[in-house]
């Protein structure tokens, strides 16, 4: 169900030789689909006893993972490919399920929505507290936006989705907005797919829910 086309570009950016489990989720489909999506999370997190991720410079400079009990949490690809598997079955799996059924309503007619796009965590750092959200350093701010933007590069999507008010907020601090807008690419921001804001308007997205936000951007490429 996964493509592995764009691997060869995608082991060239600098965070995925430290952490190869962190590369993008892109769906078989993903290449010949009415629209390329690639949607934005927000970052993974790791079980409550685990600290390796907390020191910002230690985890840049790659973190030793073999024999980590809790490293299959961060590896994007397989989280997506056993949820599809379980029909996201259980509480965690909450953002996919709101984003498929999103996707679906949008017009990505898939067996799977997750079969037509692409999907990362923006935050290239697991957020220090399970469930929480990352604490972001100048660290995660910089990285963070340049991994993105050399995924942007290598897939070359014609839409590009941020589902975290947070992630949102942080890209704002850097050049990578305007960047992709300036490469012709359509961004976005929606809320968190588990959060209260999926259902409920919010000024941000001018008196939309997420999910109003999220299903009219990916409707303005699919029928473009």
């Amino acid at each position: 169900m996964i493509s592995t086309f764009f691997d060869n570009e995608l082991e060239c950016i600098p965070h995925f030789a430290h952490y190869p489990k962190l590369k993008p989720w892109v769906g078989l489909g993903y290449r010949s689909a009415l629209a390329k999506i690639l949607i934005l999370g927000e970052s993974h997190y790791l079980a409550r006893t685990s600290t390796y991720h907390h020191n910002p410079q230690d985890w840049y400079a790659g973190v030793e993972l073999a024999g980590v009990p809790d490293q299959g949490w961060t590896n994007t690809r397989g989280i997506i490919q056993n949820g599809i598997n379980n029909h996201w079955k259980g509480a965690s799996k909450t953002i996919y399920r709101n984003i498929a059924s999103a996707l679906e309503a949008g017009g990505v007619m898939s067996e799977n929505p997750f079969m037509s796009i692409a999907f990362m965590n923006y935050f290239q750092r697991p957020a220090e507290q399970t469930g929480e959200s990352i604490i972001v350093c100048p660290q995660d701010l910089a990285i963070s936006a340049e991994t993105v933007g050399a995924v942007v590069k290598v897939i070359r999507p014609d839409l590009v989705v941020f589902c975290s008010s947070l992630a949102w907020k942080s890209a704002k601090k850097t050049s990578l907005l305007e960047d992709m807008r300036g490469e012709g690419l359509r961004v976005r921001a929606s809320s968190h797919p588990s959060s209260a804001w999926w259902n409920r308007p919010s000024k941000r997205l001018k008196g939309r829910s997420g999910k109003e936000a999220f299903i009219a951007a990916v409707a303005e490429v699919v029928t473009s």
